[in-house]
């Protein structure tokens, strides 16, 4: 039986975790430094740049560079069934207040920055924490963000 710390501010790799369908990265300073998050940024990657990419994301973090971010989790190899492609991974970048779109653009544009980022549609989304809730666009749900910004085309 594995426990939330097995999986949480670990070096596992999201290639290997079978058990868990979360690795996640979260620090008390950062949580309680930034308002409430109710919401995050998503990038979607191929699962083969996906251990690599997290890899670069935490590093980040661990060194306070991506600011306005509380905290992170990237999925792993474990398969979700809200998931709507099994040959894609995410990594979510949590931050708030979702109402605030002001500064979530902000610490939007800043992530980009430190995490470069090429996406099908030419854009990253944040989804607010109910709209996850409310289900994914595998389980049903059609809205699939609050705020979008323009990113790298792949």
């Amino acid at each position: 039986m594995f426990s939330l710390e097995t999986y949480l501010n670990c070096d596992l790799k999201p290639s290997q975790v079978i058990h868990s369908f979360w690795l996640f990265e979260h620090k008390d300073e950062l949580v309680q430094k930034y308002p409430p998050s109710d919401g995050k940024w998503m990038q979607f990657y191929r699962k083969s740049q996906l251990d690599a990419t997290w890899d670069l994301a935490k590093l980040k973090y661990r060194a306070g560079q991506l600011e306005g971010i509380s905290s992170m989790k990237v999925s792993t190899a474990c398969e979700s069934p809200r998931s709507s492609n099994s040959a894609d991974g995410v990594i979510l970048f949590y931050c708030g207040p979702s109402n605030d779109e002001q500064r979530i653009m902000y610490i939007g544009e800043k992530l980009l920055k430190e995490m470069p980022y090429k996406s099908l549609t030419g854009s990253m989304s944040y989804k607010s924490d109910k709209q996850t809730l409310d289900g994914t666009q595998a389980t049903g749900q059609i809205e699939k963000h609050l705020y979008k910004l323009p990113c790298t085309r792949l």
